[in-house]
């Protein structure tokens, strides 16, 4: 293997590891905000009802945490399955959107539901709220790549701006 073809490799690489990186630590973060949203219902709910007492809110606090942590988990797989290769696909067409990004985390939400036995229909239209967590991981996820883009296409640029202060 030449040189060249070892650097292009090794930076392909390193490119790979910062965009799981920015996946995961965007997964990570909807996680706690869906989690602590999902407390926030749940406890507002049975103030509605009049069902408030520690058990309640125990019970609450345990639903809230399994969907943070199963959101985790369905995240982290999604990232290594399908949020690594599509990085890699998307890099070698010089494509640095977000949109596919979130066309595919709300592709995998709805398969994940759709095999879990719940998926937004018009019966449970409600359930499309479930979307919402996976789309927005993929919306932050651009939002923390944005300047990884810019450099990239900075760098690939033919025209290198010279600013000249005297």
């Amino acid at each position: 293997m030449s040189l060249p073809a070892e650097n292009d490799r090794v930076i392909s690489d390193i490119r790979a590891n910062i965009v799981f990186e920015k996946l995961i630590v965007s997964v990570l973060t909807i996680a706690a905000i869906s989690g602590a949203a999902h407390l926030a219902i749940s406890a507002t709910i049975g103030l509605a009802k009049g069902a408030m007492s520690p058990g309640f809110l125990a019970s609450a606090f345990v639903g809230a945490a399994a969907f943070a942590f199963s959101f985790f988990l369905a995240g982290f797989a999604s990232s290594l399955a399908i949020g690594i290769p599509l990085f890699k696909a998307l890099e070698r067409q010089k494509l640095r959107k977000v949109w596919p990004y979130v066309l595919a985390a709300f592709a995998v939400t709805v398969a994940i539901l759709a095999a879990a036995g719940a998926a937004p229909s018009f019966e449970a239209p409600w359930r499309a709220l479930l979307c919402a967590p996976g789309v927005a991981a993929a919306i932050l996820f651009g939002r923390k790549m944005r300047p990884f883009w810019i450099a990239a296409e900075r760098a690939e640029s033919d025209e290198r701006d010279v600013l000249r202060l005297h």
